[in-house]
């Protein structure tokens, strides 16, 4: 009887023991981020989760912070992707936020865009998750915007054959005679035949518009 008392004030000792470590350690990682001394605080967050078994998600997200500000992009990559479906919805917005802006940073606007809509998803209050998606969404429709127009000047650039010109040419007439739906249809018809028809993507693009006004 003596010995299993012995045994449970051992295991609550050793309970305290580890609890004061953490409690410490926590402090110490708190006080070295506050600072700016990212690696003290990197170092004692990895410790608190590496070997002090510490499975908070707010430890990973102060320990993914650490890894942002020291430009360890691997790492903080590796730990807000642990925390981005986190049941705490702050924190799973703030991960969600944070791999959004590094994968704007790598010029992957679509997969940023997810993010920050993920991030406000989980928090909607969360006004810089807020800002960084309108940021991207603008981003990628002016990207589109200089797609569309390269697209254009290369099919420009292509020099249309005798049957596309010909055919262009029969299109002009429908048009005159307001037959934008068959001008239109003539062209795609044309431009499946010969390649070189996307010289006039532009009035082919046009007459679809129009002819799906006046339907």
């Amino acid at each position: 009887m003596k010995a299993a008392v012995l045994l449970v004030i051992a295991l609550l000792f050793t309970d305290l023991d580890k609890i004061g470590k953490i409690n410490t350690a926590k402090s110490e990682a708190k006080k070295a981020f506050l600072s700016g001394d990212f690696e003290t605080a990197a170092k004692k967050y990895r410790y608190l989760v590496d070997s002090l078994g510490v499975t908070e998600d707010e430890v990973r997200a102060n320990l993914a912070a650490a890894y942002y500000q020291l430009k360890d992009t691997a790492n903080a990559l590796n730990t807000y992707s642990q925390i981005a479906q986190s049941p705490n919805s702050r924190i799973r917005s703030v991960a969600n936020q944070q791999l959004g802006v590094m994968a704007d940073t790598k010029g992957k606007l679509e997969e940023a865009l997810n993010y920050f809509r993920q991030a406000l998803k989980a928090a909607p209050e969360n006004q810089e998750a807020r800002y960084n998606y309108e940021v991207v969404k603008k981003k990628l429709a002016e990207q589109k915007k200089k797609d569309n127009k390269n697209d254009s000047k290369k099919d420009k650039d292509i020099e249309p054959s005798e049957f596309a010109k010909q055919l262009k040419a029969k299109a002009d007439q429908l048009v005159s005679q307001r037959k934008y739906q068959e001008a239109h249809q003539l062209m795609v018809d044309g431009l499946a035949k010969d390649k070189t028809v996307a010289h006039y993507n532009e009035f082919i693009n046009r007459t679809k518009i129009v002819a799906d006004i006046n339907k």
